[in-house]
């Protein structure tokens, strides 16, 4: 397998997205136990899709209920930890950052940014985007952190040229 390029939606190498005190409660065993099941299950996951979208009005009674519909299928609270738990312990320190950034300074990457997303601020985006010597930041506007629902037409304008690109290089590469 041969990677051309990347694509990164929302990126960030901060720990925005994630409150402080829901870190700190993830690591332990009365939030894994007590907090994180009954809170998910309640209005909590409705407040959480209506931070992450920028226009609520999109957020209907069925895209919430698809929202909730993974809360009841046996162990998600526990692969939910897992993934909070992981996600913590992996993110990137320095140097580890700066390994990561001379492996991909020959790829084309696109960041792709919600220009209104309250998770990863579209600062944050710029700050990526600014340290990959070889990115383009597309930051779409009236859309918040997950552009692959609120604003998918966007989100493919923004990713057909790029990929394009990517295979046009490729097919004159092999002739």
């Amino acid at each position: 397998v041969a990677i051309r390029g990347v694509v990164l939606l929302n990126a960030s190498f901060s720990r925005e997205v994630v409150p402080g005190f829901a870190r700190i409660l993830m690591r332990t065993a009365l939030g894994k136990k007590h907090l994180v099941r009954p809170l998910l299950r309640t209005e909590i996951t409705q407040v959480v899709n209506r931070r992450a979208w920028y226009d609520a009005t999109k957020l209907t009674t069925e895209v919430l209920s698809l929202y909730k519909a993974p809360l009841c299928v046996e162990g998600w609270d526990e692969a939910l930890h897992e993934i909070g738990r992981l996600s913590h312990e992996t993110i990137l320190p320095p140097q580890c950052e700066a390994a990561l950034l001379k492996a991909v300074e020959d790829l084309p990457v696109l960041v792709i940014a919600g220009a209104e997303d309250a998770l990863v601020s579209l600062k944050s985006s710029q700050v990526m985007a600014s340290k990959l010597v070889n990115s383009r930041l597309v930051a779409i506007s009236g859309c918040g952190h997950l552009p692959h629902e609120e604003c998918p037409k966007a989100l493919l304008a923004a990713i057909t040229p790029f990929i394009s690109r990517l295979l046009f290089t490729v097919d004159l590469q092999n002739q």
